[in-house]
This record gives C-alpha cells, structure tokens and sequence, in this order.
C-alpha cells in the first residue's frame, strides 16, 4: 500500500537495473531515467512499492487520502550516499586553512604542531557527549544537501580510550538518527606522538583495538592509510591479517600521494574500496577494474586543501574500474558538506559526465559500504531514502554551486524536510534541528 506519493516528477533518476556488481563503463551512465514519472512509498515498511511512469500507477494501491508531493518541475533521485567522511572529530583548524593560502605547505604546518595530530590532541580532551553534539549538527548539514547514508571513521583517537570514544558516538548516531550510518575502526590512521619513535608498538596497540572493536561489534569496517607519512605495507599487512578473523571488511586509503601500489594490493586483500587514488599507476588501474574493489574519489580534498593531484577519473572509467564519489568530510583538508559540490568538482577538474557523478554517488557508493541491495537506487522493495531537487533536469545538479537544490529529504519513508526545511524535532530519541 503507497501511504506517501511524489507525483509528478519532471525527471525520476532511478538507476534501476542490473546492480548486483558496482556499475562500470557504459552502465556508469545508464540512470533508468523515468520522464513525468511517480515514486510512491509505503510509509508503515520504509520501503519504495512503486517507481514509473505516472499513467501506469494502480490508483487502487493509494491509501486513503494519500499525500502528495508535487514535483512537477524537480528531479527525484535517491538518497546521496557519502561513503567516506571524518564526520566525528574535536576542535578546529581554520587558522590552516588561511595558512595555506599564505603559501604554507602541509608539512610545515604539521612540523608546527598542525595536521592530522592537532585534530588528535583537540578531539582527546573533548568529551564523548560534546563530540556527540557536534557531530549531530554535521549530520544535520549532510542531510540538507541530500546525504541520507554516511560512512563515519575513526583515526583522531589514536589510543584505546579515545578511539573507543570516538566509535561509541558513531553507534549512537547510528541508533538516534534516521539515516543509514556506518562505523569504519581507523585506528591506523597515523603514527600518534607518543609512539613517534615506537611504530611497532603502535602496530601492536592497533591489533588490540581492531579485535576489541571487533568482539564488542563497534564498528562494520576498519580502514588503514598506506602513505610514506603514515603505514607501511609490512605493516598494514600485520593488521590484515589479524583483521582475517574477524567480521570487519576492509577499507583503505590508497595511493593518495603517489604510486606505491596500495590499490593493487588492496584488492589481492579482498578490499571493498580504495579512496582517494591520486597517484595511482597503471598496475593499480588494472587491478581494480579487473575487480569488485569500488575505486573512491575525493575530488573534495584537492579542492579544499590545496595538496595532492585530482585522482584519474577518466584513465579509471575508460579501463573499466568501478568509480565512486565521497566527500571526505574532515576538518583539516575538506570540510565539505555537499554531494552536488563535490560532483561539481569531480565535472570539473576530473572530466566526469553528469550521469557518471550520479551513479557514483548513489548506487556504486552504496557498492563501496556493501549495500547495494538496500540503497542506491529506486526499486520496489528497497529502502525509500529519496531526495527532490529543485532543477528539472538531471544535468543541473552540479551546475548550479552555492544555492540550496535540494528540497525534500524522505529517509526510509519519513519525510525529514521539507520544501527546503529541515523538520526535524526530537527524532529517533535526540536528534534535533
């Protein structure tokens, strides 16, 4: 039964199809688009019962006095699917922001007391309760720009309390709010001062987190940054294979920098995604678009931070390689809140098509966190987390930057805004707006 209609739609984006495998080559653009379409919605399940045209609805599935939204003139569309982000952290880093534009490089602000390690001292003496607040009114934004499931790692702890600390807020986001959230352990983040000159030790003390967070079920991935600044291979691969025996996928952050075949090992590892990929060579290329590993792009980072090369999307796309879109929220090298932007930048500066950055927000990002089954696209009987944007075509999600696009959120059947407000109260035991 459709308790909530979207009806008319200008253009409905349903990516409906074959999406057993992350999409790749030709699919990447093939987004089951639906002129004057209808969505209807079963409110009481959370789930999506009918997507099609608009004169092919069975009037006799409508409950009684149905609402309808009208989106005559919008594009309807799932959900956007942020699969890689640093949503919970303490502290600011603005002041580097500002000291990048006077020409300071990451490495001197970092020499300076900076980076990731001021991020890790700020969100140590922050209270779970305050990184709790402050990690809601993030969420809130994402969800304004029409994120309905995030990826939220771990990695400014960087000890057994802190980073607990920081999993045990990600669950509880997980269980107040109406979107789909998913915890990453990224205790392997970096190398934490106190064990600047002991990286074995550290090795160990990440093992003994990852089998905790493993046993006490806090978190559904863990993630390892390979990079000359942070973790070797030798070491990663003694954390994979403690990580072996438990249920926690793998995530990695892979050839950001440069070539140093992250990605290609990450998929001998069965990976689910490798994110950033900015120096990736072509060994790296072939492995993964002979794979299922989803390459993750973070055309955010570059953009924000000023460091590093834009991944190559169109050297990934044209070898076959299953290609996904994330924001990587943060605070020090991309706090970006916004899909459509961050699409508007992969259009820009890494030559991707309007369809291309739709599929990799939506249904392939849904690929990288395991979920495919259940988000990503409008189909019968998966999730109903649909958004409606105020352009009428497809193509203007990404051309329109610093407006507000996006006018309703529907989250598993609730409707959370609405006519381009958040209506929010008291949600699922605490989450405000």
């Amino acid at each position: 039964m459709i308790d909530l209609l979207i009806s008319p739609c200008r253009q409905v984006v349903g990516l409906a199809g074959d999406n057993a495998k992350p999409r790749r080559g030709q699919a990447l653009s093939d987004l089951g688009l639906i002129e004057h379409g209808a969505v209807g919605i079963s409110v009481a399940n959370g789930t999506i019962e009918y997507v099609g045209p608009v004169a092919d609805l069975d009037s006799s599935l409508l409950s009684a006095s149905c609402p309808v939204l009208d989106a005559a003139n919008c594009v309807v569309m799932p959900g956007f699917v942020d699969s890689h982000t640093h949503l919970v952290f303490g502290g600011s880093r603005a002041d580097e922001f500002f000291r990048r534009t006077r020409g300071e490089t990451y490495q001197e602000i970092s020499r300076s007391g900076g980076g990731i390690n001021k991020t890790v001292q700020a969100t140590r003496q922050t209270s779970g309760e305050d990184l709790f607040r402050s990690a809601q009114q993030r969420l809130l934004q994402l969800y304004n720009n029409g994120t309905t499931t995030v990826e939220i790692k771990s990695g400014y702890g960087l000890d057994f309390e802190n980073e607990l600390k920081m999993l045990e807020v990600i669950s509880h986001l997980a269980e107040v709010s109406p979107g789909l959230i998913l915890g990453t352990f990224l205790g392997a983040h970096f190398f934490p001062p106190e064990y600047k000159e002991n990286r074995a030790g550290y090795v160990a003390e990440v093992i003994r987190q990852l089998e905790h967070v493993a046993d006490h079920s806090l978190a559904d991935f863990y993630d390892i940054f390979i990079d000359p600044l942070a973790f070797s291979r030798d070491e990663a691969e003694q954390i994979v294979a403690a990580a072996q025996y438990t249920s926690l996928a793998l995530r990695l952050h892979a050839d950001e920098f440069g070539d140093d075949g992250t990605a290609a090992w990450g998929v001998n590892q069965g990976a689910l995604s490798c994110d950033h990929l900015g120096g990736i060579g072509p060994e790296g290329i072939a492995a993964l678009a002979a794979s299922d590993t989803v390459a993750t792009l973070l055309p955010a980072t570059m953009f924000f931070s000023g460091h590093g090369e834009y991944a190559p999307a169109r050297k990934l796309i044209e070898a076959g390689c299953a290609v996904a879109l994330a924001s990587d929220l943060n605070p020090g090298s991309s706090l970006v809140y916004s899909l459509p932007l961050t699409m508007t930048l992969a259009a820009l500066n890494m030559a991707m098509s309007a369809e291309e950055c739709i599929t990799a927000c939506t249904i392939n990002a849904a690929h990288a966190l395991g979920l495919a089954s259940l988000i990503g696209s409008l189909e019968q009987g998966k999730r109903a987390d649909v958004i409606v944007l105020n352009v009428p075509h497809y193509e203007e999600i990404a051309y329109h930057v610093g407006c507000e696009i996006v006018r309703d959120v529907i989250i598993r059947g609730r409707v959370i805004k609405r006519n381009g407000g958040l209506v929010l109260q008291q949600l699922d035991r605490g989450l405000t707006a």
